[in-house]
């Protein structure tokens, strides 16, 4: 009888291995890998431990790179249609030599957007390194509530860094390079 069990137990530990090996060699989730390219700027707000008072606005700035394009595009992928649309441009030629990041911003209160204040390690963000038409993105005053997205391609290569410092204006946040 207890060989008979053991035998079950086995063959049972065996099939897991066998069909959940897919997912534990997939590796990290569409979320895991987000967050891990994600650095969040809260314009003139003040932490205060958990909390952040007094902001005008909280930006997402994303850094998008074969990874996450392989996990956006994937057979299986929930990937929202803001990330769909905007990682398209990581197939573009006007990335050559440069990196895409994808900016999702919000206005919490009034704020005047401006995303030639956005900065991505030393290189100040132009209107010619914007790669979503000016159209489709909201900027300038803005009620509060308002939301949008942007894509980004910004001139150099990241590679050899473990951590860029992104900006906008005056306020800085630290984004963390995957696999450094």
């Amino acid at each position: 009888m207890k060989n008979a069990w053991g035998l079950r137990v086995l063959g049972g530990l065996l099939l897991v291995c066998l069909m959940g090996g897919g997912v534990l060699a997939r590796g990290k989730s569409l979320e895991e890998l987000l967050s891990l390219r994600t650095a969040v700027i809260w314009v003139e707000g003040q932490r205060l431990g958990d909390l952040v008072v007094g902001a005008r606005a909280r930006l997402e700035i994303l850094l998008v790179d074969r990874d996450l394009v392989e996990e956006i595009y994937g057979e299986n992928s929930q990937a929202p249609d803001w990330l769909r649309l905007h990682a398209q441009y990581a197939s573009s030629g006007a990335l050559k030599g440069k990196t895409l990041f994808i900016v999702r911003y919000k206005a919490l209160i009034p704020w005047s957007f401006d995303p030639q204040e956005i900065s991505v390690g030393d290189h100040r963000v132009d209107w010619k390194d914007i790669l979503t038409r000016k159209e489709f993105f909201p900027s300038g005053e803005l009620p509060s509530g308002m939301m949008g997205e942007l894509a980004l391609a910004v001139p150099g290569s990241f590679n050899k860094a473990s951590e860029i410092t992104v900006a906008y204006g005056e306020w800085p946040s630290t984004l963390k390079i995957p696999g450094r």
